[in-house]
């Protein structure tokens, strides 16, 4: 009963995107669309492992604050009593990044997921904070922290590594692994995993990945979203 977000890949989705020309040279403004065969969100599918659209806008400014609008159309449930209704989420969200150094950076973004239009006796609405510790474009490490994960009255923490290894032709090889402890809130916890690959072409990144998650996922989630799966996805980055 349970509709997960995209807070995860808010940043990776808009780093590719290219910067619109304006009179405030302070102040870059962002948009990408996206098609993809499915709408994972921390190895989890929110359309039932069916196909997904995301688009997002953002804007940001050269003190390090940011902020922007992600949305995606979701499915958790099968039709029946049970269905929540949800076909849409909005993520609104709004951070702060800095560097520590030359290789090193930080960003917190505080991001709330909203599902329009659910059922009437539905609320998924919910919020996370997000604190992320960058080196250069190759390693980052991420923390996701909510009081009221999915809304539930406990808390959820997810801890997420990933890496990017650059290739020739604006190629690069992509891995990631994550933890997700809702032990207060489900009883259990999960892993998940991807790696894959990912290309610039113009205005487009194409991704091809392996995802996977641990059995207990599918405990916690069931309807086989959980299951491994071939994900690939296309990004088109909107700018001058």
């Amino acid at each position: 009963m349970f509709s997960l977000s995209a807070a995860a890949v808010l940043m990776p989705l808009s780093s590719n995107a290219q910067e619109v020309a304006g009179p405030n040279k302070n102040v870059e403004l962002t948009a990408t669309a996206t098609i993809a065969t499915d709408y994972m969100f921390r190895g989890i599918s929110q359309t039932l492992n069916d196909s997904a659209v995301h688009a997002a806008f953002d804007v940001s400014h050269t003190s390090g604050l940011f902020a922007g609008v992600w949305s995606s159309n979701v499915d958790s449930q099968d039709r029946g009593p049970l269905d929540d209704q949800a076909d849409q989420e909005i993520d609104i969200y709004v951070g702060y990044g800095t560097s520590l150094s030359e290789d090193w950076t930080v960003d917190a973004t505080a991001i709330r997921y909203t599902f329009p239009g659910t059922a009437s006796d539905t609320d998924l609405d919910w919020e996370e904070l997000l604190v992320g510790v960058h080196y250069r474009e190759y390693v980052s490490l991420l923390m996701g922290y909510s009081d009221k994960v999915f809304n539930l009255d406990d808390k959820g923490i997810y801890y997420g590594l990933s890496g990017n290894l650059p290739l020739a032709h604006n190629t690069r090889l992509t891995a990631s692994v994550g933890y997700y402890d809702l032990d207060a809130p489900l009883n259990d916890s999960y892993m998940d995993w991807s790696i894959g690959a990912e290309a610039d072409i113009g205005m487009f990144t194409a991704r091809l990945a392996y995802i996977d998650t641990d059995s207990a996922a599918d405990k916690i989630f069931g309807l086989d979203k959980g299951d491994a799966r071939i994900f690939f996805s296309l990004t088109a980055a909107f700018g001058e």
